[in-house]
């Protein structure tokens, strides 16, 4: 009986020596470099993301921010802040009412809540909007203290409204004090690092 030849043996003996790769081959096999994420984990807290907020207000918001030459999150902060302290006062009213097209309330109006929903009326031709579910805001150096502050006052326990919605009340009550002087924003110049000067030997 013949043997068979195993497919796996080589007739030449294994070289010890291998060629070293090109150094186009070892630039392609080396892993991309990864980024440093680290600031990013130990501010994780610091960063809002809000589902539903008015992209005017939001503009807005970007606007000062712009102009001031602070953080975005820092002015949304001050405003909400302010609007906040407002409603803990009693100055601003947050009334939620009954929308029979969602389980929970909302801040709107009730004049927009039941708007077109009572008799049908013919399509307009218009401008689609965006809706303002699908609009996402995210802000850095947002305080922690006051995003659960503000996700207990939007929860079944609070006023049972989406958290857009209240972030949207209070954000127009904030723009508002702001554009008629009564919340002064004044920006104040941050010290990041020091540096090193020479000193002349004598």
């Amino acid at each position: 009986m013949n043997k068979r030849r195993n497919p796996f043996e080589t007739s030449e003996p294994a070289s010890s020596v291998t060629a070293a790769p090109s150094i186009y081959d070892a630039l392609r096999v080396a892993a991309p470099r990864e980024a440093n994420r680290q600031w990013e984990k130990q501010h994780q807290s610091h960063k809002a993301v809000y589902r539903g907020v008015e992209p005017k207000l939001a503009l807005k918001v970007k606007s000062i921010a712009a102009e001031l030459l602070v953080p975005e999150g820092e002015v949304a902060w001050a405003l909400i802040q302010y609007a906040l302290r407002a409603y803990g006062l009693g100055d601003l009213n947050l009334n939620p009412r009954p929308n029979p097209y969602r389980m929970r309330m909302t801040l709107f109006p009730s004049s927009e809540v039941f708007r077109n929903y009572d008799h049908e009326s013919k399509p307009k031709r218009r401008k689609q909007t965006i809706a303002l579910w699908r609009v996402i805001v995210t802000w850095r150096n947002f305080s922690p203290d006051l995003k659960e502050e503000l996700a207990a006052l939007a929860s079944d326990a609070g006023l049972n409204v989406p958290l857009g919605e209240l972030i949207n009340a209070l954000l127009r009550y904030g723009l508002t004090a702001y554009q008629s002087d009564l919340l002064k924003l004044e920006p104040v110049q941050k010290a990041i690092s020091n540096t090193l000067v020479l000193a002349d030997r004598k």
